[in-house]
C-alpha cells in the first residue's frame, strides 16, 4: 500500500472549512473515491498547535495515485486551486510504503 503524507498549516479563520474539506468524508475524499484503488484518508490535528494538520491518503499500490492523476487530473487541479486560500503552508512530507518484511 501507498501512503501519501501532507502537512498543512491552515489559516486560523478557515479551520472548520479545512477540516470539512480534508476529512475522510470531505471533498478530497469524494474526489479520490472515484478510483477503486483509493483506500481512505486520515486527518490529524496537532494538539499543541490546532492550525497544523497532517493528512494521510491511502492507496492500494505505488501506482494507484499516478493512475488516478492521469484519469482525474483536471478535477484534482481545480480542487487544489480552490483550496489554496485555506492554508498558509502546504508541505508534501513524502510517499511511504507499508512495512515491508
Amino acid at each position: 500500500m501507498l501512503r501519501i503524507i501532507w502537512r498543512f498549516r491552515a489559516k486560523p479563520s478557515k479551520l472548520d472549512e479545512f477540516r470539512r474539506i480534508y476529512s475522510w468524508k470531505g471533498r478530497w475524499a469524494k474526489l479520490f473515491g472515484r478510483s477503486h484503488e483509493y483506500q481512505g484518508t486520515i486527518l490529524l490535528q496537532d494538539i499543541s498547535d490546532p492550525a497544523v494538520f497532517v493528512v494521510i491518503d491511502r492507496w492500494a499500490s505505488e501506482d494507484s495515485f499516478t493512475r488516478f492523476r492521469l484519469q482525474f487530473g483536471p478535477d484534482y487541479e481545480q480542487l487544489d486551486e480552490q483550496c489554496n486560500d485555506l492554508t498558509d503552508e502546504e508541505t508534501l512530507v513524502g510517499l511511504f510504503r507499508d512495512e515491508v518484511v
